[in-house]
């Protein structure tokens, strides 16, 4: 059976063109919501600060303390997207957090920029948290 191939005609081939200029263009305005910017983020009325160290994921060390994560732990970078914890292992990370209130387990923790740790300097009782972290 011989099939006959049309070739695109001008028109398509420019409305084709067109649509994926289109998509381009909205694909680099979606990526560049998650960019850092001067603004410091909206953490929930439960968070807390301070510093967190990956060790043998599923356990963390939170503040000096030996603490475990939910099962549905997120670790978000500055940049604002999901990473895995354990491309961390080892760092000293300045954070926001929330701890699970009924486990008392590690839910949730935002990889402070440096804007935030300005903003956020945790009234610590240790001495030498988050010393030398960003500069600070």
């Amino acid at each position: 059976m011989n099939r006959c191939k049309t070739p695109l005609s001008a028109g398509r081939r420019l409305c084709a063109a067109a649509l994926l200029a289109a998509t381009a263009a909205a694909a680099g305005t979606v990526l560049a919501q998650g960019l850092p910017s001067d603004e410091t983020r909206n953490f929930p009325p439960n968070a807390q600060f301070g510093e967190l160290v990956v060790s043998n994921f599923p356990e963390v060390t939170l503040n000096g303390e030996t603490i475990r994560t939910t099962p549905g732990f997120r670790l978000f970078s500055p940049e604002r997207t999901l990473v895995f914890a354990s491309n961390y292992q080892g760092q000293k990370l300045a954070v926001g957090y929330v701890v699970e209130p009924q486990t008392q387990w590690l839910h949730t923790a935002w990889i402070l920029t440096p804007a935030e740790i300005e903003k956020y300097k945790p009234a610590s009782t240790k001495p030498g948290l988050l010393r030398g972290l960003f500069g600070s």
